[in-house]
């Protein structure tokens, strides 16, 4: 039978979630039964892409911002035509769509910590967006189980209509070896901490608890993550920073080599997030022998799953002693790594995409 999916892939070279789909797409294409399948986004994000060579596909150019009135009004320009089922990876669907449609819910932050967001008019249309979400999703996607109780929480969807699909990290490639950064790199012992710079990243928290501790520590804090083009972006950080004579430092956007190097130089990963739907980079620094310290809340405890020194992210107090200890108690550092090194293995493999697509095709199938 004749079935059209389209995937909505702008988001593909954005970390995070983009994170989350160049390791799903090549695995999962092959596995979806539709015989005609419509990427948007822009075409040179996919270049490089051996899964894009598959016949079946066709890239549409699609450039509208997240979140912006080109995304919405898309459907009026024929975007979607012909589309049995369109899948969108983040909440942000089009409201004027009237086909089938799955959505992927990484978390619900905009409305668990709607002050996050830099106004009233951002806070609105993400309730918008949200409750289009639970109104029409076919069925939704959510990368933990922490998510998805959250997604029942607020949006009072039934469980039924929820797949918990952790996502799988890529294994490095053979010709990704580790780049020391050019600009930024430390000579000295550090701690890392990687995210995008968002308010619910809780860096200022992190910073503050570094300041305490500083004099009594050689170490100093990499930040590695972009900070513009959000609607929830940071923007005081930096004027921080400058206070502490250099000890703290922001790489901005990096490669992925670069991103390796920083991973298997620090003296621990750092991530003091209040909110995460799961937390790209515990699995990351474990697959690269990186012990972790890292927030008690959210879905962070399920990720980690005993690999990581647990601490409060809303007392700095707490967060500084748990820098202290990571930085000084070796024989837990050992045990976290040793422990790291096998809970990465629940998150290698193909998984994401076997189960990605089952829940794919049993709509395209049903549609």
């Amino acid at each position: 039978m004749d079935h059209k999916l389209t995937i909505d892939l702008r988001m593909y070279r954005m970390a995070g979630i983009g994170r989350y789909l160049q390791t799903v797409m090549p695995s999962l294409v092959p596995l979806l039964h539709a015989s005609k399948i419509r990427i948007l986004g822009n075409s040179v994000d996919f270049i490089s892409e051996n899964w894009v060579r598959d016949s079946r596909i066709h890239v549409q150019e699609f450039r509208s911002p997240i979140f912006s009135i080109g995304e919405q009004l898309a459907p009026s320009w024929g975007v979607y035509r012909e589309s049995d089922l369109l899948w969108v990876p983040q909440y942000n669907i089009p409201l004027l769509y009237r086909g089938k449609v799955i959505v992927t819910i990484h978390d619900v932050c905009h409305l668990a910590h709607p002050e996050v967001l830099g106004n009233d008019l951002q806070r609105r249309y993400s309730r918008l967006l949200f409750h289009a979400v639970a109104i029409r999703a076919e069925a939704i996607l959510c990368d933990s189980e922490f998510t998805a109780s959250e997604v029942q929480r607020f949006l009072r969807i039934e469980r039924s209509r929820i797949s918990v699909i952790y996502p799988n990290i890529a294994i490095p490639q053979p010709d990704l070896d580790p780049i020391r950064p050019e600009i930024g790199s430390c000579g000295g012992p550090y701690l890392l901490a990687v995210g995008n710079i968002k308010k619910h990243k809780n860096l200022q928290s992190l910073i503050a608890a570094f300041h305490s501790i500083q004099g009594s520590m050689p170490h100093d804090l990499v930040i590695v993550g972009k900070q513009d083009g959000f609607m929830n972006s940071e923007t005081a950080l930096t004027n921080i920073s400058t206070l502490m004579d250099g000890r703290v430092r922001f790489t901005g956007h990096i490669s992925d080599q670069e991103l390796r190097w920083y991973y298997q130089n620090a003296e621990a990963l750092i991530f003091p997030s209040f909110y995460e739907g799961f937390g790209y980079p515990l699995v990351e620094a474990m697959s690269e022998r990186c012990p972790i310290a890292c927030s008690d809340v959210s879905s962070l405890p399920e990720v980690a799953a005993g690999s990581a020194l647990l601490f409060n992210p809303f007392d700095v107090q707490a967060i500084a002693a748990a820098l202290v200890r990571i930085t000084t108690d070796q024989n837990l550092r050992t045990n976290l790594v040793a422990s790291g090194l096998e809970r990465v293995k629940y998150f290698q493999g193909e998984s994401c995409a076997e189960q990605t697509a089952s829940v794919i095709n049993r709509m395209l199938e049903g549609s």
